[in-house]
């Protein structure tokens, strides 16, 4: 059986018969296309009549996605299978991926075939979906546009910037083929992954560190640099992170307003002292979602007074795209006094696992993981980092789908008259109607209040599958017509 996503595998009647993979995989749920008794291993099945080189009913279509919509919802483990796997289990699974994932037909049709090479679904199958779901767009514009969105979903969770799409499903796999390991300590110095990493990021091992978390090597930097009073700048607003940080160390925080949504260098140069020890950017910003241009940077660090180091988070980089960035591997190779973070629970999806590295002078990488615990990341979390970042189909799939969703998220925005930040990376940061967070609770839709950054009044939504972007935007929507109804029936 081959996953296309962490809860969705595809495979044949043979794969289905096999007790003992779908017990060391987790599959509690089997979706038989081809007729088959319940194995003793499976807990729920469903059986679907669906022939194979002819047009697809589009009954069966409803039927399976929402069947695996359901039991995938609720972290169940789902194996759907046919004869051999070749052709009805990817075409429906290619269904599955189009609405629950957001991905186009294409895209679906290309994840599929990545996860299992021998999927070949047939001709006549494939043009039945591409004319269902073209009938089925149709009827959804012509249908009054105030009802619910089209593969509408019961709950909309926007508050984390998590990826929608799940952890890459090789992350998955090394998961499954670890388990057996559990009685052994995780591998000390992480090697595995600092070598992927190395390969990636074209530097020697030596410079990079692996925390449990990007968070962890924020409080190992805080520590480093500017322990017992010594001067931290940090942007204002900011993941509180920094100042918690900061405050454990006992450094001295120096807030530097941004300019509107905007990094300002001078703010940064007007504020560096003798007594800096460290300053902070995080490109994309959190909660702006806005870049610190390269250009600044350089002008920033050069101005650095002795001792002083520079940490850039880039935790949102991935998302960024196309546009101009910071080159900071290129300062850490010439051995700049530049600390940079990157996090595995973005676009790699590893968020439940809390996988972050940085990179910096090997002095200072070997310092930091001085300071780290023994085995404080752990062998899941390690053997999962890696198979995802050898994942390029994943990794390509998550950005691109989210700078569409991004778009279509913003549009929507600018449609409603709503304040908001424009954004690089995979939230929105906007101006909320009253009572926002609550509102949009009551409508099961889940933001993250910005109280906590120093924004009251505004929300960040993160970026979510297409039908949880709908919901909210709706959502929204009807709390701003309710408000605007509320002002006009106040007497002048």
């Amino acid at each position: 059986m081959d996953f296309v996503t962490p809860l969705l595998a595809i495979g044949g009647r043979a794969d289905a018969e096999d007790g003992a993979a779908l017990r060391a995989a987790g599959v509690d749920t089997l979706l038989s296309l081809a007729p088959l008794a319940r194995p003793r291993d499976v807990g729920v099945q469903l059986s679907v009549a669906v022939a194979d080189r002819v047009a697809l009913p589009d009954a069966a279509i409803r039927e399976v996605v929402d069947f695996l919509a359901q039991r995938t919802a609720a972290g169940h483990r789902v194996l759907m299978h046919c004869e051999m796997g070749i052709s009805r289990s990817p075409a429906l699974a290619a269904c599955f991926l189009h609405e629950c994932a957001g991905l186009t037909l294409d895209e679906a049709f290309a994840r599929v075939g990545s996860a299992r090479a021998i999927a070949a679904p047939d001709v006549a199958l494939l043009a039945s979906i591409r004319r269902y779901y073209a009938a089925r767009l149709a009827t959804d514009r012509a249908a009054d546009r105030d009802s619910d969105p089209p593969f509408a979903v019961q709950f909309a969770d926007l508050a984390g910037n998590e990826n929608p799409f799940g952890p890459s499903p090789q992350a998955v796999q090394a998961i499954t083929q670890a388990l057996a390991g559990l009685h052994r300590y995780p591998d000390l110095g992480a090697d595995a992954l600092r070598e992927a990493l190395a390969q990636r990021l074209d530097l020697p091992a030596s410079h990079i560190v692996i925390g449990n978390g990007a968070c962890e090597l924020i409080d190992l930097t805080l520590r480093r640099c500017a322990a017992g009073g010594g001067e931290v700048l940090i942007p204002d607003p900011a993941f509180p992170a920094y100042r918690s940080a900061a405050r454990r160390a006992g450094a001295h925080v120096i807030p530097v307003p941004l300019t509107g949504a905007d990094y300002r260098v001078e703010a940064f140069l007007e504020r560096l002292t003798p007594a800096t020890r460290l300053v902070v950017v995080a490109s994309p910003h959190n909660p702006t979602g806005t870049l610190m241009s390269p250009s600044d940077w350089a002008r920033l660090r050069d101005a650095l007074p002795e001792g002083a180091w520079l940490l850039l988070d880039e935790a949102y980089r991935d998302y960024a795209g196309a546009q101009e960035l910071i080159d900071a591997c290129a300062d850490v190779r010439r051995g700049a006094r530049v600390i940079v973070l990157r996090s595995l629970s973005k676009v790699e999806g590893l968020a439940g696992l809390r996988v972050g590295y940085g990179f910096a002078p090997a002095v200072m990488a070997q310092e930091l993981a001085a300071l780290c615990p023994q085995y404080h990341v752990g062998t899941l979390a390690q053997v999962a980092a890696v198979a995802a970042l050898a994942d390029e189909r994943h990794r390509a799939d998550s950005v691109a789908a989210n700078a569409r969703e991004r778009e279509a998220l913003m549009a929507g925005l600018a449609r409603l008259g709503v304040d908001f930040i424009p954004s690089a990376a995979n939230f929105v940061l906007l101006r909320g109607p009253r009572d926002a967070l609550a509102r949009l609770a009551a409508r099961a839709v889940a933001v993250k209040c910005m109280a906590r950054y120093g924004l009251p009044g505004h929300i960040r939504v993160s970026v979510g599958l297409p039908p949880e972007n709908a919901r909210f935007l709706a959502a929204l929507g009807e709390l701003i017509r309710e408000d605007h109804e509320c002002r006009e029936a106040i007497p002048a």
